[in-house]
């Protein structure tokens, strides 16, 4: 029974929650727990204090227990050779609060210490699994999911650890004022105390429902990152449908669902904190009544119990009102602990130890097969292609005949369901990390960071110097435009590289793959939304480095393909044809002359 206990505990949120917590800072809560140890025994000897004081004033405590207690105190003012003044009591007293208030300091620092990094670890950990998890799980993800369980969840996740830390905080110095109240009057305490648990109990279906609100809150604030991230995507096409009205209206709508379980969150602490209040005040007033009326209790132990009781019942509130907001926060925990298990289970195959790959003979992709989805057929069947060293390999199609899913294969992002992909015989799947340092990739879509030229070509080979970069930017016929822009490579070109035209940020981004002095150069659809001018500047760029780097393109115009060294034409993951320029438009009756023809080019 109790090993059934203990394990259906470790399963559980809190027991994942707790494990985790002590996993990743052991030392702190341990320092955390000593602090409110001590400040737990300090409450108890400022309680001891209480006692002379009451002697000093000219109450009776010579009663009972509280004589006991009076001859305990007076023994250790014997010991330590002083005389119990009111001044040296009160001296002390002060001492001892004052003591209290120095670790209380400390142990706030060190609970909002605790929670901060704890959030900070989690964050990074999630950060790391989202980031070495593999190219196709990642693109099935919304990007919103990982975005809110980083930011919003983890912030939940750190307020929450702090209400944890309060209520383990609270029941060590409650249990300090019921040891002493159980000293002083144990039959009148107990049936405090379990009146006090039993008030609990009654609001506890209410406690509970906090767990029910917490997982509304983390599925609204999910349902809005998503709508967010997407809205501010599509502004464009938005405005220039004039859907202004129709968008405020929609997100208007989510945020109002997030606030409105924010307020029922609020709501629930609210009541029950009033529940709990008024329960626990009139239970304290018939206890008085009871006290003074009819037990006739002497008055210095009415005195401080009274006391005692007036501190404990701030303490029941405190360990109700934390535990709720602690399990209010625990469904963000399972959410951001949910992902990253997600992560980790799809996680990319990590190199071998002695994994070395260079590229000094040939690509070979032998027999490959892949899907995207299991229970669906083959999207690429039976393929052998090859990319022999120093040539440019041209890869054609239409839009979704398999193009881009052949240059992810090649770079290791998916891995074939059957054959396989080897770089002079060696495997790329035991190398992937290795054999990816050594591929510069230029997409369709670029993306720049909000930061300056260098930085974003930085990005791709971090040590290049100042020369390496000017030298990059030769090479991809951008140096002319970056020269004349006003701070030259130091210059920001805004959210996405806003402040560029296409052309130029395509050739930026041409600039940072070369940067790495790749084996592998590939150019994924690079000028298929470029003008013809900006499309002949990168071409012009790309045939430069013909001979001194493998280039492989991706292209659905042939007229960017025409001094490829090798060309395949693709058509639903197949290959229909392949050959020179000049031998695939030999045939006539070929789908390569079909594709010519229609695309209105001239021999």
């Amino acid at each position: 029974m109790v090993l059934k206990i203990i394990i259906n505990f470790k399963e559980s949120l809190l027991g994942q929650y707790t494990k985790t917590l002590n996993e990743l800072m052991q030392k702190k809560v341990a320092i955390a727990l000593v602090l409110m140890v001590v400040i737990s025994l300090s409450e108890g000897i400022s309680l001891l204090l209480l006692v002379p004081l009451l002697q000093l004033v000219g109450l009776d405590v010579g009663q009972g227990s509280l004589g006991q207690i009076a001859g305990i105190t007076s023994a250790f003012f014997t010991t330590i050779g002083l005389q119990p003044t009111l001044l040296v009591v009160l001296l002390i007293y002060v001492l001892v609060i004052s003591f209290i208030a120095i670790l209380s300091r400390l142990q706030t620092l060190r609970t909002s210490k605790i929670q901060y990094q704890f959030a900070a670890k989690l964050r990074k950990r999630l950060y790391n699994a989202i980031t070495n998890s593999n190219w196709l799980f990642f693109t099935k993800m919304k990007s919103s999911n990982f975005a809110h369980a980083i930011t919003n969840e983890i912030e939940r996740i750190s307020m929450g650890t702090g209400q944890f830390l309060t209520f383990i905080a609270s029941i060590m110095i409650l249990i300090v004022y019921i040891i002493f109240a159980l000293k002083i009057a144990g039959i009148i305490t107990g049936i405090i105390f379990i009146v006090g648990i039993a008030i609990l109990l009654i609001l506890r279906r209410r406690t509970l429902k906090s767990r029910s609100s917490g997982e509304d809150i983390t599925s609204a604030t999910r349902n809005l990152y998503s709508s967010i991230i997407q809205h501010l995507d599509g502004m464009k096409t938005i405005k220039s449908f004039g859907m202004q009205e129709e968008n405020i209206s929609l997100f208007s709508n989510q945020t109002n669902n997030v606030a409105q379980n924010y307020q029922d969150t609020i709501k629930s602490y609210a009541d029950v904190k009033l529940l709990f209040d008024i329960g626990t005040v009139i239970v304290l007033a018939i206890l008085v009544l009871f006290l003074i009326e009819i037990i006739k209790l002497p008055t210095a132990t009415l005195f401080l119990l009274i006391y005692l009781f007036v501190r404990m019942i701030p303490q029941f509130s405190t360990i109700q009102r934390s535990y709720q907001y602690f399990i209010n926060m625990l469904p963000a925990f399972g959410n951001v602990i949910h992902l990253e298990k997600q992560c980790l289970m799809n996680s990319d195959i990590l190199d071998d130890k002695n994994c070395q790959i260079k590229l000094n003979k040939v690509i070979k992709l032998e027999n490959i097969s892949f899907t995207y989805l299991e229970e669906e057929q083959f999207f690429i069947k039976d393929l052998n292609l090859e990319i022999p060293v120093g040539k440019s390999i041209a890869i054609v199609g239409s839009s979704g005949a398999g193009k881009s899913t052949i240059a992810d294969l090649i770079m290791g992002l998916i891995q074939p369901n059957e054959g396989k992909i080897t770089i002079d015989g060696i495997s790329i799947s035991k190398c992937l990390n290795e054999w990816r340092s050594k591929i510069g990739y230029v997409s369709q879509e670029t993306f720049l960071f909000n930061e300056t030229i260098k930085f974003n070509l930085l990005l791709s080979q971090p040590e290049a110097k100042e020369e390496d970069i000017i030298e990059s930017l030769k090479h991809a016929a951008a140096n002319k435009f970056v020269s004349k822009l006003p701070d030259g490579i130091n210059t920001i070109i805004g959210d996405r590289g806003v402040k560029l035209s296409g052309g130029e940020r395509q050739r930026l981004a041409l600039a940072r793959a070369l940067l790495r002095n790749p084996h592998l150069l590939i150019l994924d659809e690079a000028t298929s939304n470029l003008d013809t001018n900006n499309e002949k500047k990168i071409l012009t760029a790309i045939d430069d480095l013909h001979g001194e780097i493998t280039i492989l393109i991706i292209a659905h115009r042939l007229s960017t393909i025409k001094n490829a060294d090798y060309i395949y034409l693709i058509d639903e993951g197949q290959i229909l044809e392949s050959g020179t320029w000049e031998e695939l438009l030999k045939n006539k009756k070929g789908y390569f002359w079909d594709i010519y023809e229609a695309q209105g080019l001239k021999l």
